[in-house]
């Protein structure tokens, strides 16, 4: 419900506070005094489109502000889920300020938020009866919905939905595979080829090590051979090759190894020396024996690491990168022989998903024929009672039918949305001989006002707005029928909080709490003020209604009257 609203500098406003109740808030004041200020005021902080001149003259902007208290949990989940707004223990404060470069600043819990957010903020909290833009029934898509809540089986309604999300599941994962498929197969020859190419070789990061260090050793085999020969007869061919030379050194040392101990040890060395050099002899000697020049086969590895070199050209800069090009390349032709049967897989899954919805929809539309049948009834009887006796109400349903609608319902094409292949529109009459028309068409002020009170009492269960707003709902009515319509509003505020202008004491003596807006001209100033009023004030308020300007004691008196009645 609203608390606290909050106006500054708007219009004629100087500064006004007012603190709302649960239930009935009745509105009373001259013509003229300022009440459809309030209530524009009001439709400012809800997201109407802002103009610099409601600024109040003499001030550089005008602000509203309203602080929103016991908002139902389901609106509070959607907000949080929607709006990105920081919680405050349930307590939303909306602010708007209007300045005087024309612009509008909109803050939620001092956040600021765009003028949408707002609007669609304001839509979740308020319904304002006196100007469109908040009137949820006015509101074509919302029609359906008001149906189910009043009498389709919500776990029904529950089945649709997730079949429906089952059905934009799977259509998007087969569009998604057929558009890859379609890509994947203009490039299949492509894959193919690369993949045989690079698999032709085999090329691996071993292999081609191998074959390069095959390679330099064949390219440099005769002047490996020459160096092995050459060092060979050095150290132990030559006549005074270093072996020998080494042995003679240690011939030298023999017959001193009894002088001192250091001939010992050095002929141990040289000894050791001789030995370690026959053993590289011997291996630069069987090393050589190995070597091979085979011109062919040199030709052979060079052709090899040729295309190793082209292959890495062609899919990376390393052999690694070959290999892993390979596997993804391969991965997509394999996708590509498994995509045929995963499309085939959904599009069976798929037709069993339209055939689950179009039973469904089947169901929920039977349902809803029925419902409209006793929407229909009861809103007539509500109609009359509020002095619409020549009104009309209809519940327009039908299926939304369409030559592409992907579901085939009783072998028409319809098309479908988490709701069904349902649409509904509420149309009206209000004069005998025509036709109903569109909710959203007919006339406005009171006649408006007084079918939207009995659409609301109704669907009142089904209405999710918590603040319902009637601006003078008493036009072309009196008497019997405006205490019907006060008794009306009454009701509806035992589920909702209702703040409503009136000019009739029958229904202002229904209101919980009542507020008078007055006109006060000061200094030639004028400025609209708001104030509660205590039982003995509201009495006089009645009074006045009652028998204008002059209240006597017997106006008093029919005014206690028809308060404690």
């Amino acid at each position: 419900m609203i608390k606290e609203l909050s106006i500054k500098n708007y219009a004629l406003i100087e500064d006004l506070h007012v603190s709302f109740g649960p239930g009935l808030n009745i509105l009373t004041g001259e013509t003229g005094a300022g009440k459809s200020i309030i209530i524009g005021a009001l439709g400012l902080l809800l997201g109407d489109r802002a103009q610099k001149e409601v600024i109040r003259q003499g001030a550089s902007t005008a602000t509203v502000e309203g602080i929103f208290q016991s908002i139902p949990k389901h609106i509070l989940d959607r907000i949080q889920s929607e709006f990105e707004i920081p919680s405050t223990d349930g307590e939303l404060i909306l602010r708007r300020e209007v300045h005087e470069n024309g612009r509008s600043r909109n803050f939620v819990n001092d956040s600021p938020v765009s003028l949408n957010s707002l609007s669609e903020l304001g839509d979740l909290l308020v319904d304002l009866h006196g100007q469109h833009d908040h009137q949820a029934l006015l509101k074509i898509n919302l029609h359906l919905d008001y149906l189910d809540r009043f009498g389709v089986d919500s776990a029904l309604l529950d089945t649709m939905e997730s079949l429906y999300r089952k059905f934009i599941h799977l259509t998007g994962e087969l569009d998604h595979l057929i558009k890859n498929e379609t890509q994947l197969k203009q490039k299949r020859e492509l894959l193919q080829f690369q993949v045989d190419e690079i698999q032709r070789l085999g090329p691996t990061i071993e292999e081609e090590a191998e074959l390069v260090l095959e390679e330099k050793l064949m390219k440099n085999s005769e002047r490996i051979f020459q160096v092995c020969q050459t060092l060979t007869s050095t150290l132990h061919e030559d006549e005074n090759a270093v072996i020998n030379i080494i042995a003679e050194m240690e011939s030298q040392l023999t017959p001193l190894l009894d002088v001192d101990t250091p001939f010992k040890d050095w002929q141990s060395e040289c000894e050791q020396a001789r030995i370690a050099l026959q053993d590289v002899v011997n291996e630069f000697q069987s090393y050589a024996a190995k070597l091979e020049f085979d011109p062919e086969r040199l030709e052979q590895v060079r052709e090899c690491l040729g295309q190793y070199a082209l292959l890495k050209k062609k899919y990376g800069g390393d052999t690694d990168q070959v290999v892993q090009f390979q596997k993804s390349a391969q991965k997509q032709l394999d996708e590509i022989g498994s995509m045929d049967s995963r499309i085939q897989e959904l599009q069976e899954e798929l037709e069993s998903n339209k055939k689950e919805i179009a039973e469904v929809a089947l169901l929920l539309d039977a349902q809803r024929k029925e419902s409209s049948k006793k929407l229909q009834s009861v809103i007539m009887e509500e109609l009359n009672k509020l002095g619409l006796l020549n009104g009309q109400f209809l519940v327009q349903l039908e299926r939304e039918t369409d030559p592409n609608g992907p579901i085939t319902i009783e072998g028409e094409n319809c098309r479908i949305s988490a709701r069904g292949a349902n649409k509904a529109e509420f149309l009206i009459s209000l004069n005998p001989g025509q036709d109903p028309r569109p909710l959203a068409k007919i006339a406005s002020g009171g006649e408006i006002s007084r079918i939207m009170l009995a659409l609301k009492t109704v669907l009142a269960e089904a209405d999710a707005i918590p603040v319902l707003i009637f601006d003078e709902i008493d036009t072309g009515i009196s008497g019997r029928i405006a205490r019907i319509v006060g008794q009306s509003l009454s009701n509806l505020a035992q589920s909702h909080q209702l703040i409503c202008i009136t000019h009739l004491p029958q229904i202002a003596s229904m209101g919980r709490l009542h507020y008078t807006v007055e006109k006060q001209s000061e200094n030639e100033v004028t400025q609209t003020l708001i104030r509660a009023l205590s039982a003995e004030d509201r009495v006089f308020e009645i009074g006045k209604l009652l028998g204008g300007e002059e209240v006597t004691d017997s106006v008093l008196q029919n005014a206690r009257e028809l308060l404690n009645s």
